[in-house]
C-alpha cells in the first residue's frame, strides 16, 4: 500500500465536512477494498485524538475506482477549536494494518460558530 501525504486542507468548524479520496496500492493502482476496514483519525493540536468513535463516517463511493468519502457532521466540527490538526486514514486487510494517507487540516474559525452549533 502506498502512503500519500495529502496537500494541506482548510476546513471551517461548525460546518459539514466531506473529504474525498482515492486509495492506491504501492504500485499506484487503485487499492482493492474487498475485505478492507477503513479507519480515519483526527489528531488535535494537543497531540490527542480530536474525535470519538462514530464521529466520522467513511463511505466507499465507487468500489471499482476505490474512491471514498469521509463525512463529519457540523455538530461534531463545532466542538473543534481552531488550529492545525493531523489526519490519517488507515486500512486493515486481514492482519495487516497500514496508513494510506496522512496530512494536515487547518480548522478555521467560523464567525457564526455559536449560532450554528
Amino acid at each position: 500500500m502506498a502512503l500519500v501525504h495529502h496537500p494541506d486542507v482548510e476546513l471551517m468548524g461548525a460546518t459539514d465536512w466531506e473529504i474525498d479520496g482515492t486509495l492506491l496500492n504501492a504500485d499506484g493502482n487503485a487499492l482493492d477494498l474487498s475485505n478492507a476496514t477503513l479507519q480515519w483519525t483526527l489528531i488535535g493540536p494537543d497531540g490527542l485524538p480530536a474525535l470519538a468513535d462514530g464521529d466520522a463516517t467513511i463511505t466507499v463511493v465507487d468500489a471499482a475506482a476505490r474512491t471514498v468519502t469521509i463525512a463529519v457532521h457540523h455538530a461534531v466540527t463545532a466542538r473543534l477549536e481552531c488550529g492545525r490538526y493531523m489526519d490519517a486514514l488507515h486500512v486493515t486487510i486481514g492482519d495487516v494494518v497500514s496508513p494510506l494517507w496522512v496530512g494536515q487540516i487547518l480548522v478555521a474559525a467560523n464567525p457564526r460558530r455559536g449560532v450554528l452549533a
